[in-house]
């Protein structure tokens, strides 16, 4: 999955040497009726916030959570992470990841393949979990992914996921804006 960044933002994070400092990213997501929402808060070391909301099929709240971690990572390594702190609301997928929950579904167990593939990439990572009153940020965005209609849809103003990471090995974007 490639996140587009403004190149001008795309060029503050990269020449200000942040690769050496932590980056701090929470996600959350949604399930209803229209389909579900991934949402990603980034944190550069620099300052600033990073919000992605990805709109997807329906998908239950266990997948969603995973997408959602692995849609984090991707966005963190693609503007140059070195160190990644994730602190994520799922309990499961901070217990499987973290190794304390054995997995015991297949297709989860794919999910946590792809996040133990992703965390190589990084040189340090830690993932944590917290209660959702400490997720508030991306807890707010998630409507907005779950509950436009994909008629709705503006161009440049969701990103729209249309492979899962697991069902096809990677995802596709149709349009992206970060705000």
């Amino acid at each position: 999955m490639a996140f587009p960044v403004p190149e001008v933002e795309k060029e503050i994070l990269l020449r200000s040497g942040t690769s050496s400092m932590v980056w701090t990213l929470f996600n959350d997501d949604t399930t209803n009726e229209r389909g579900s929402g991934l949402d990603i808060v980034l944190k550069p070391p620099t300052g600033g916030i990073i919000r992605q909301s990805i709109k997807t099929a329906k998908l239950t709240t266990n997948e969603a959570e995973y997408e959602a971690m692995i849609a984090s990572l991707e966005l963190a390594k693609s503007l140059g992470a070195e160190i990644v702190e994730a602190k994520c609301d799922s309990l499961l997928v901070v217990n499987h990841a973290n190794g304390t929950y054995e997995v015991r579904e297949d297709r989860m167990q794919r999910y946590l393949d792809k996040i133990q593939i992703k965390i190589r990439r990084f040189r340090e990572w830690t993932l944590v979990h917290i209660p959702r009153e400490q997720n508030s940020e991306a807890d707010a965005l998630t409507n907005l992914g779950s509950s436009i209609e994909e008629d709705d849809l503006l161009p440049g103003a969701i990103i729209q996921l249309s492979k899962l990471v697991v069902g096809e090995g990677h995802a596709e974007i149709s349009s992206t804006r970060i705000t």
